[in-house]
């Protein structure tokens, strides 16, 4: 009973958007070619589907932004932790950082078409700068929080430097870590779609924006309709149970808190 409680409460908003949707379809208050129904969007997924076509251009995308994520945490982890431990390296990098993050993602366009040329390296490179200063910012942030007298009863205790990092700093940053990780991903995938439209031939984006030359509404809310759907997907079964399970692992959040 409580399982189909949670799915009605989950789909209830959708299900409320869409009949919105559908209504303003049948006032006619734009053009069926500017405003297509719920129905016509169904239909253009399936047929999408069902020749291949949102699949490849979906993988295409995916492997886009995984390359882009995992080389942008590759160097905003490492860099954040250096910066939250070191004075001197924080001193050094802070005022690169807050210039460089004022700066959006896609602000880096036209330089990634210059180094990398149309394609996939352009956008991942897009992907890499979106994603590495959420990273950076909210790791940076947990550090900060870190309570000076937990560092000092550790060390009272007889614990190293190494030791305090890893029994203290480490498992009282991996909250800010991990919410940095899930708003990276969401800046990431904007930053994919804006790249694609641009700097790629293919993959989500570029077919949103080669569906607009076209006038086929229908395909454009599809391919916003597969990005929204794959990181709900992604962030409901992958990164959001991650986050519950290593956080509950090193006792930062209490199970009954959590379920409330």
């Amino acid at each position: 009973m409580k399982a189909a409680r949670t799915l009605f409460a989950e789909l209830f908003p959708f299900a409320v958007a869409v009949a919105i949707w559908q209504a303003l379809a049948m006032a006619g208050i734009w053009p069926k070619v500017l405003f297509p129904s719920p129905l016509e969007v169904a239909q253009t997924f399936a047929a999408d589907l069902a020749s291949g076509v949102l699949l490849v251009n979906l993988a295409v995308s995916l492997k886009s932004l995984l390359l882009g994520f995992v080389v942008g945490c590759a160097i905003a982890v490492p860099l954040g932790y250096l910066m939250g431990l070191s004075r001197a390296s924080r001193n050094f990098f802070d005022p690169l950082v807050n210039l460089l993050q004022a700066i959006p993602g896609l602000a880096w366009i036209p330089f990634a078409i210059l180094w990398f040329g149309l394609g996939q390296g352009a956008v991942t490179f897009i992907i890499v700068m979106s994603v590495f200063f959420p990273v950076l910012h909210n790791l940076l942030t947990g550090i900060r929080m870190v309570q000076p007298v937990l560092i000092e009863a550790v060390r009272t205790l007889g614990a190293n430097r190494g030791d305090v990092i890893r029994h203290v700093i480490f498992p009282a940053t991996l909250p800010n870590l991990m919410t940095g990780i899930r708003l990276g991903i969401a800046f990431g995938f904007r930053s994919l779609v804006g790249g694609e439209m641009i700097a790629s031939t293919d993959g989500l984006g570029y077919a949103i924006f080669n569906a607009q030359q076209y006038f086929q509404s229908a395909r454009i809310v599809v391919g916003m309709l597969a990005i929204g759907i794959v990181w709900l997907a992604m962030d409901r079964l992958i990164l959001r149970p991650i986050e519950q399970r290593t956080t509950m692992r090193w006792g930062l959040v209490r199970e009954g808190l959590e379920q409330a």
